[in-house]
């Protein structure tokens, strides 16, 4: 777009909340852009796939979004919730004292033309699902799926004004010496067990990516893609690849995880607690954290298949977090062994082994955490 056709209060507002937006998000915005890069580079050169059947996959993917309704419904939930994020960072922003200035210098404009600058600032913050959007809007008339994609539109033009709309309110009501600032903390107070301490966590600081991780989980679940690839869609060789693929999506909040625990929980090593008593800490926290998946598969899998397919979720998460005590705080070195693990895995469902590399996995987990607990490598 030429720049003579974006006002100077609009550039002004993007240098100041887009910039910032991406600069207080990056990591997580780089962590499940290097999750989506990593799997298309990983998986076709590994041969675990042809080039062929990997694009076949992707198209597969794509036309779910643009016709089926309850996909697009999940992700038009994950849209909602990333800028309610934007929401509360920018409305944060607009009520420090540093940034004072823009809500009694943009308030002197009409209100039309703040309402198009800040568009234009919320459209920049938009740009990874705006791009998404426009790609599945792109298949879809390609394949002659007009609705769903209209829909698309139609609902990210929403999402982008209704948010011009509410920065333009706020900045109103600050300049007439009325603050009304968004916060989504819970305010509810209650002991907290040391094991559960990562959840709350996860409540206060990480929350949008928790609940991106757990729509892809659920997404993963429900779609039922790998099963295309299988002639029974009750072959238990199709819910395990479902539940690793759902599984290996939590490994932003596995990283997070033994981040929070190098950096803030360091002193937890020195209480009076086993190993064993840890370990066990552990396994109830990745219950805790199952509990959506736990539901899923209870409502739709028979009880004993249900039950093995938690064990072997649960030993994979715990075999992934016990490679960050060997490895550490190396997403680059952690992410190449977490996919070759993947791939190794997918091929002994391929293979029948299900089960097996489940029995492998967990004393594997158990075995990097016990001895590696007290030989943490020092946070530099």
């Amino acid at each position: 777009m030429d720049s003579r056709m974006i006002s100077p209060l609009a550039i002004v507002l993007t240098k100041i909340f887009s910039r910032g937006f991406y600069r207080a998000n990056a990591s997580t915005l780089l962590f499940f852009f290097v999750v989506v890069a990593s799997y298309a580079i990983f998986m076709t050169p590994a041969g675990t796939m042809s080039h062929d059947t990997f694009a076949l996959y992707e198209l597969i993917v794509m036309m779910t979004f643009i016709n089926n309704p309850v996909a697009m419904t999940v992700i038009f939930i994950a849209w909602l919730l990333y800028t309610v994020k934007s929401w509360q960072y920018v409305t944060g922003q607009l009520t420090a004292a540093e940034n004072g200035f823009l809500y009694y210098s943009s308030t002197a404009l009409s209100k039309f033309r703040q309402l198009r600058s800040w568009w234009w600032m919320q459209f920049v913050i938009a740009l990874p699902i705006t791009a998404y959007g426009l790609l599945s809007v792109v298949f879809g008339i390609v394949y002659h799926h007009y609705l769903l994609p209209f829909i698309t539109l139609t609902y990210l033009f929403l999402l982008i004004t209704v948010s011009a709309g509410l920065y333009v309110w706020l900045a109103n009501r600050l300049s007439a010496g009325t603050p009304a600032a968004i916060s989504l903390r819970l305010s509810i107070r209650w002991k907290k067990p040391f094991f559960s301490l990562y959840l709350y966590h996860i409540l206060h600081k990480i929350k949008l990516g928790a609940v991106l991780t757990k729509i892809f989980s659920l997404f993963c679940l429900a779609s039922g893609a790998y099963s295309l690839f299988s002639g029974n869609r009750h072959d238990s060789r199709v819910s395990g690849l479902l539940v690793l693929t759902a599984i290996t999506g939590h490994l932003y909040l596995i990283y997070q995880e033994h981040r929070f625990e190098v950096m803030t929980l360091a002193f937890s090593r020195t209480f009076p607690y086993s190993r064993n008593r840890h370990f066990g800490y552990m396994t109830l926290r990745y219950l805790l954290l199952l509990l959506p998946e736990i539901v899923f598969l209870a409502a739709t899998a028979p009880p004993l298949m249900a039950i093995l397919l938690l064990a072997y979720a649960l030993s994979a998460l715990l075999c992934f977090r016990g490679l960050l005590y060997w490895v550490g705080l190396n997403m680059n070195v952690y992410l190449p062994i977490v996919f070759a693990i993947y791939i190794g895995l997918f091929w002994l469902i391929m293979y029948g082994y299900l089960w097996q590399s489940a029995a492998v996995m967990l004393p594997l987990a158990y075995g990097l955490f016990y001895t590696r607990y007290y030989k943490l490598a020092p946070v530099e």
